[in-house]
């Protein structure tokens, strides 16, 4: 990175390299959290909670799952990352391997504004019945 000429004048610090290395710790750190926000879905808009505090987030054992109201069918439809459960057992069948996998497992429900509670708790009651002992409700203080 510094190279000395041989006519005993100071080194020389070469930038290149450096800017090289910072582009591949960007490329790096952009890959890596790519994968958890495409779990988030922008579309449901989350209800609004004043006194809700920022949490630390464990991504190694973090699942979402998003539950969206559609007003017009007066029914939720619920996804586990790309997956539509529909019906909502499904849900069960794709969270049980997954807690057997990693007994850490922690579950955030991010559920659309307009969506009733009795839907939200059919959510849980499926998490409950894989297993899951862990489930928090995301929401917003803004």
């Amino acid at each position: 990175m510094a190279s000395a000429g041989g006519n005993g004048s100071d080194p020389e610090f070469q930038v290149a390299p450096m800017i090289d290395v910072l582009l591949v710790l960007l490329i790096f750190f952009m890959s890596i959290t790519t994968d958890q926000v495409a779990k988030i879905d922008r579309s449901i808009t989350l209800p609004l909670a004043p006194e809700a505090k920022k949490r630390d987030h464990d991504l190694k054992n973090e699942v979402i799952v998003n539950v969206d109201w559609n007003p017009a069918a007066n029914k939720t439809q619920v996804r586990f990352g790309a997956k539509v459960c529909d019906p909502i057992e499904q849900l069960v069948e794709i969270v049980t391997p997954i807690k057997a996998a990693n007994p850490k497992l922690k579950l955030i429900i991010r559920g659309d504004a307009d969506t009733p509670a009795i839907e939200i708790q059919k959510v849980i009651e499926q998490l409950a019945s894989a297993g899951i002992d862990d489930i928090s409700l995301s929401g917003t203080n803004r």
